[in-house]
């Protein structure tokens, strides 16, 4: 084994392939708020084509979107969700074990 791999293992880092397991909240956000987006835009595009002025349209197009996304883009909401709730929970976790290896590897103050 490499002494920079042996290192890491040895201090307890994750490997490349753990980190790339890890949950990704930033790639369920980024689905999320395209597809809200998107929902918006053609909300949008309903409302200028049936007849609305832009304000008005606009106005339309976000509440309406708002109440689409409610219902149509729960799975995504979800995901993103578990994914921000179970990274909390590994870096909680990874904090803990850092904790401890620190403090196994501290020395003992000196004796009077």
């Amino acid at each position: 084994m490499p002494a920079a791999v042996s290192e890491a293992v040895l201090r307890g880092r994750p490997s490349y392939c753990e980190r790339m397991e890890s949950p990704r909240p930033g790639r369920a956000f980024v689905v999320y708020s395209g597809l809200r987006l998107a929902l918006l835009l053609v909300s949008y595009a309903v409302l200028v084509a049936v007849g609305a002025d832009g304000l008005v349209a606009l106005g339309g197009a976000v509440l309406v979107s708002a109440l689409l996304s409610l219902v149509l883009l729960r799975p995504q909401r979800e995901a993103f969700t578990s994914a921000s709730i179970a990274r909390s929970d590994q870096r909680r976790a990874e904090k803990a074990d850092r904790r401890a290896r620190l403090d196994r590897t501290e020395d003992p103050p000196p004796a009077p």
